[in-house]
């Protein structure tokens, strides 16, 4: 007869498996709900769109997108244009988590209660504001890196490390997206399409001209990896400096070498892209969010203890530019 103690193991392992299994059906069941919903809708709609990327960045991928969004700010220091604005504002050197706070929190209200909504109206029209000020600095083409740069990034985060790839509505929902806030934003000569605005990168990156090693982007990218390595304290530092070294390579090789970084080694590579396989096999067998997860309300309520509002919008941003464009 076997011991009482093997048996509880026994029911327990079992228990466990049973839960994994109910958990794994769960989300296959949810998945592809949302893919039968998601042959009704047309990316090229407003409100289709709106309503993809609310599935997108709430349900889905919430992580990936917050990361896209946030090693999006890596990607721009290769310009030593738009490296310089950032030296000069002092913005990312001095108060690195309130910038990126502050971009994450205006810029998921787009994506959380719709670009054209109310709220979204509010924040966009108020980060133009913002950006006005550095009209005359930055150029449209500057700008323009910057969208491209959301859209391809937002795409490759969550399809190389998503717990499933993007269906191609998603992608083509991301690009709609940025496009018309890239319209919002009056930005001139927007790609006409998801492959251009690929390729648009591409070229930006490539060329020495818009983009190459500089002592304000080297520096940026070093504040901006300490910020990571503070946000997930609970990583050692010498860890967090690894993923994110291999996560900018994984992004693009040239993109990587123009922010004076060095190629990670092949044990980097092994030991990052092994945590991450994990975590997506995690991921798929765990159940799936059935309440939207809205970082703008998480960003807004920790930060200014307050709810997202018309009001609490336009307090959002660098306490110097806001005396401006206040005054």
């Amino acid at each position: 007869m076997a011991h009482p103690s093997l048996l509880s193991a026994g029911v327990g392992v079992a228990a466990l498996g049973v839960g994994i299994s109910y958990s794994f059906l769960r989300r296959q069941h949810f998945a592809r709900s949302w893919r039968k919903q998601l042959e009704e809708l047309d990316p090229k709609k407003p409100n289709d769109t709106d309503l993809i990327i609310k599935h997108v960045v709430g349900y889905d991928y919430p992580l990936e997108m917050f990361l896209a969004l946030n090693f999006c700010f890596y990607r721009t220091f290769c310009s030593p244009t738009i490296a310089g604005v950032y030296r000069n504002t002092g913005a990312i050197a001095n108060t690195a988590d309130k910038r990126a706070c502050d971009t994450d929190l205006l810029m998921h209200i787009w994506m959380d209660y719709g670009l054209d909504s109310e709220l979204g109206k509010s924040s966009y029209l108020h980060l133009n504001k913002i950006h006005g000020l550095h009209a005359t600095k930055t150029r449209n083409v500057d700008f323009v890196f910057v969208l491209c740069c959301l859209v391809v990034d937002a795409i490759q985060f969550t399809n190389d490390y998503g717990w499933k790839k993007l269906h191609s509505k998603e992608k083509q929902a991301i690009w709609e997206f940025y496009h018309r806030v890239g319209e919002r934003m009056e930005l001139k000569d927007i790609p006409n399409s998801l492959e251009e605005c690929i390729a648009f990168v591409d070229k930006y990156t490539e060329d020495n001209r818009s983009a190459r090693v500089s002592k304000d982007g080297v520096a940026l990218t070093k504040v901006i990896t300490d910020l990571v390595c503070e946000w997930y304290y609970l990583a050692p530092p010498f860890l967090c400096r690894i993923a994110a070294s291999v996560l900018l390579y994984q992004m693009g090789p040239t993109f990587h070498s123009k922010l004076g970084l060095e190629k990670p080694s092949i044990f980097s590579f092994a030991l990052i892209n092994s945590a991450l396989w994990v975590r997506k096999q995690i991921l798929r067998l765990t159940p799936p969010r059935t309440i939207p997860y809205k970082l703008s309300d998480v960003i807004m309520s920790t930060k200014y203890s307050c709810p997202v509002s018309k009001q609490s919008i336009v307090q959002v941003g660098p306490v110097e530019m806001l005396e401006k464009i206040n005054a």
